[in-house]
Formats: structure tokens, sequence, C-alpha cells
């Protein structure tokens, strides 16, 4: 790990969040900026566009210090208390359900590819 290959990193993942601004912007389509950026990300990474040696370094910075970058989201939580407190069934709710549909999603998925993995292997 270098000086050299964490800015091309992350010159990298600031033009690829770049594009997916710039495409949501122009098309004026409904999707958080990020989110299109990982997925052109992904996409990049799939096709070989971008090696993923190019990206690894300053992703496992910015993976170690991911803590950190939540500092500022809990603190601004203290700024809206009254409003959690007068919602917090509904945030609880939401947080719980949400949690649960992700588990099975994520369980379901595991099994399909375990079993598709059992029939290649047989």
């Amino acid at each position: 790990m270098n000086s050299h290959s964490l800015l091309t990193g992350f010159a990298l993942l600031l033009f690829i969040q770049f594009i997916g601004t710039g495409i949501i912007g122009f098309f004026n389509i409904p999707l958080p900026p990020a989110l299109l950026g990982m997925v052109l990300l992904t996409v990049a990474l799939l096709t070989n566009v971008i090696k993923i040696n190019w990206v690894e370094d300053t992703c496992t910075i910015l993976i170690e210090k991911m803590g950190m970058l939540f500092v500022p989201a809990g603190i601004s939580i203290l700024l809206y208390k009254e409003t959690i407190l007068k919602e917090w069934f509904a945030i609880f709710a939401t947080i719980f359900f949400s949690s649960v549909v992700v588990i099975v999603a994520t369980g379901l998925f595991v099994d399909i590819l375990l079993r598709r993995g059992g029939e290649k292997n047989a």
C-alpha cells in the first residue's frame, strides 16, 4: 500500500461518484447518487473496466474507518430527539420489519446459491 495506489483508488471512486451524480442530474432519476455510484462501480469491476487492485487499498482504508464516518450521523440524532421520541414506534417497527425482510431474503438467496453449487459439484 503506497500513496500512489491510495490516490489512484480515491480518484477512481470520486470519478465514478461524479459520473453517477451527473447521470442522475441529467436524466432526473429519483435515486441517491451514492447508490448509482455503487452500481456503476460494481459493473466496472465485474467487466474489468476497473481492476480490483486499483481500488482495493482505498476501499480497505475506508472500511477500516467506517465507524468514524458514522459519527456525524450519530451526533445529528441528538438534534432530532423530540421527533424520535414522538415517532419511536414507527421507527422501531420500520427497523424491525425491514431487518426481518433482509434476513429472510438473504437466507433464501444463500439457500438458492448453495443448492446451485451442490448441483454443479454433483
